[in-house]
Parts: C-alpha cells; sequence; structure tokens
C-alpha cells in the first residue's frame, strides 16, 4: 500500500467503507472490551459498555477468544437474521483486533447457486406411488436418495450410540455431531421430529419448506405428523419388547401443506432407541 498514490489509497478506502461496512472491536487480554467503532449495528452488535465479556455477549465470538500470534479467520458467519460477515482477529500491543467485513453479497450469491443447484435435482426424475420403484430412466436418482436416506439414518444411530458413551468417547462425539448437522442443514433432505403426541419438535428448513409452513409454525407446536400426513402412525409402546431401531424403507407419501395442498415426498423414518415414543423422519421431495 505504501507504493500506492494517495487518491489510489483514498478510492480503496471508499470502496471497502461503501461495500464492505467495515467495524472493529478491541478485546484486551482478560477479554473485556477496550474500544469499537464502524459499521457494528449492521452486524446486530449493541448495547456495548467498556469492560464487558464479549465472548459472553455474542455467540458468534464465543470459544475464539483468546486468539494466538497468527490471529484467526472466520468466514460468512451469521451475526443477525440475512446479515454475514467475515471476521479477522489478531493480535496487536494494545490487545485483540476483531475485525467485521460485510459478506452477506457473497453469501446470497452462493445460497442462490445452491438453490439453483437443488431446484435442477427436483426435476432430475420424478417418484412413482408409495411402495414401488423409480421408473427406470431414474434409477440413479432413486440409487442416490436411497444412499443419503440410509447414510442419514445411519448417522442418527450412531450418535444415539456415541451419546450414551459420552464420557469415554467425547472427541467422536463431537465428529458425529457435525456430520449429522451438515446432513441436517442440507438443502436437498427434508428432516423432522416428533414426541409420541404427533407434535413434531424440530424440522429442518428444507422440510418446512417442502410442507409451506413457517419457523414460528415450529415454535407455537402448530404442525403435527398425523396432520401433515395422516397415513403415519405409531402403536402404543410395549415395554416388554425391544424397540426396533432400524430404518423404515421409503415410501412416497403424500403430505398436506399448509395451504391445504398436496405435495407428495419420499419419506423414511425410525423410532430413537430407547425412547419409542419419538420419532425422526426424513423426506425428499419428488
Amino acid at each position: 500500500m505504501t507504493d500506492l498514490p494517495a487518491p489510489i489509497r483514498e478510492f480503496i478506502d471508499t470502496l471497502t467503507d461503501d461495500l464492505l461496512a467495515p467495524a472493529f472491536l478491541l478485546v484486551n487480554d482478560d477479554g473485556g472490551l477496550a474500544a469499537w467503532g464502524g459499521a457494528l449495528e449492521s452486524y446486530g452488535v449493541s448495547g456495548l459498555k467498556e469492560g464487558m465479556q464479549v465472548a459472553d455477549e455474542f455467540i458468534f465470538l464465543a470459544g475464539v477468544l483468546p486468539v494466538d500470534a497468527g490471529g484467526v479467520f472466520m468466514p460468512n458467519v451469521q451475526t443477525r437474521d440475512e446479515i454475514y460477515a467475515d471476521i479477522y482477529f489478531f493480535n496487536r500491543p494494545q490487545g485483540t483486533w476483531i475485525l467485521f467485513l460485510d459478506a452477506t453479497e457473497n453469501v446470497k450469491k452462493r445460497q442462490a447457486l445452491q438453490q439453483r443447484t437443488y431446484d435442477v435435482s427436483l426435476h432430475a426424475g420424478e417418484l412413482e406411488q408409495e411402495g414401488k420403484a423409480l421408473y427406470d430412466a431414474n434409477s440413479m436418482l432413486e440409487q442416490r436418495v436411497r444412499e443419503q436416506t440410509a447414510e442419514l439414518s445411519q448417522t442418527v444411530v450412531r450418535l444415539q450410540q456415541e451419546l450414551a458413551e459420552s464420557k469415554k468417547a467425547y472427541r467422536a462425539l463431537r465428529v458425529s455431531e457435525a456430520r449429522f448437522r451438515g446432513l441436517y442443514e442440507c438443502n436437498f433432505i427434508g428432516v423432522a421430529f416428533w414426541d409420541g403426541e404427533g407434535i413434531i419438535t424440530d424440522a429442518n428448513d428444507a422440510f418446512l419448506h417442502f410442507i409451506g409452513y413457517t419457523r414460528d409454525d415450529l415454535a407455537r407446536g402448530l404442525i403435527q405428523i398425523n396432520v401433515i400426513n395422516p397415513m403415519t402412525s405409531w402403536p402404543e409402546p410395549d415395554p416388554e419388547q425391544t424397540i426396533d431401531t432400524r430404518p423404515r424403507r421409503p415410501n412416497e407419501r403424500d403430505f398436506v401443506c399448509k395451504d391445504g395442498s398436496r405435495t407428495a415426498l419420499l419419506f423414511s423414518s425410525s423410532p430413537y432407541e430407547g425412547a419409542p415414543a419419538k420419532n425422526v423422519g426424513f423426506a425428499v421431495r419428488r
């Protein structure tokens, strides 16, 4: 930068201010806030006070501080709804500097590309009626769906086993949780969990998108598996019997959307081991 003419440096500074909305925090060695500035409110960072522990106040900073001499770079961090930032941590004599640069546009472009890829995959083939195999022309897509459904079901079973042995295999549990979260957040497979009363207690964005409900509907307990899919029912658990945790064969089922329309989904489900009243289901749009 020292070899650049002053007008060029000034132009770069202006461009950075306009496009990247820079903001910063300065944290001292004990984690207390020493200084701050820039467009912090655009990232949902407000209510700052000198000396406050920033790692306790902002979840996206938890576990990062303190940083080593090499610094830390965290790309595409969601700091508020639909707002993302590239966050840089680097040490200087004054303390640890935390620099925010807006990454929202790049994230939206990537999400748009992922959505286009997802839309193309949905049109790759059509599923037949419940209990039937895919048409011969769509055999490759069928294999892909079965493999991903089986992998996700096996991951759930492995996660249950690892949770039971968490004190002996903590590191293995962290790896399994990360694998499950990656599959849970993918846009191709919908995942839903429901209790013994049929109320869906958790679901990923893909499943909610399939049936037209919102995350607010989910939080209010308005989505019931027996309403959106009347064919789904579970017998009363027998405490004397061993629970079958094997994943059920994927079947095509009609689901009732929020607006009353119907959508066909390839659906598989499995009960939780040791918790027969709780179930998990996986869905792929027809």
